[in-house]
């Protein structure tokens, strides 16, 4: 697909209160980003929000580009529901953490697992 293709496949897709565009890199690679406004998870105040980067190919066809574009749109719902989700008042499945220190809690051994019936 040419970026103007993309361009008018975009044009055709509305999901919730999302806007979605299409960025070029230095190198001349695509991206698609959705932006929404809604409430910073921090201050409470309504922000632009931006969903991560998707790279695209100009090899890819309408179905699979439409599809990347509802992948987004999913990733971006289980972002925001990581985001909400409170357990004793903490984001326990946060979106944000450093992967080192997830690394570091797996190798202490913090792990709930359910022992089989004898």
């Amino acid at each position: 697909m040419t970026r103007d293709e993309m361009t008018e496949a975009l044009s055709l897709i509305a999901f919730c209160d999302y806007t979605f565009g299409l960025f070029e890199n230095s190198g001349g690679a695509l991206y698609l980003q959705a932006m929404y406004v809604a409430p910073d998870i921090v201050t409470g105040l309504p922000e632009p929000q931006y969903t991560r980067k998707w790279q695209l190919s100009q090899h890819m066809t309408k179905s699979e580009f439409v599809q990347t574009v509802f992948k987004c749109c999913l990733t971006s719902f289980e972002h925001r529901a990581r985001e909400s989700f409170l357990y004793r008042g903490v984001r326990v499945y946060g979106p944000h953490f450093d992967v080192e220190a997830l690394v570091a809690l797996a190798r202490a051994g913090a792990h709930d697992v359910r022992h089989p019936f004898e």
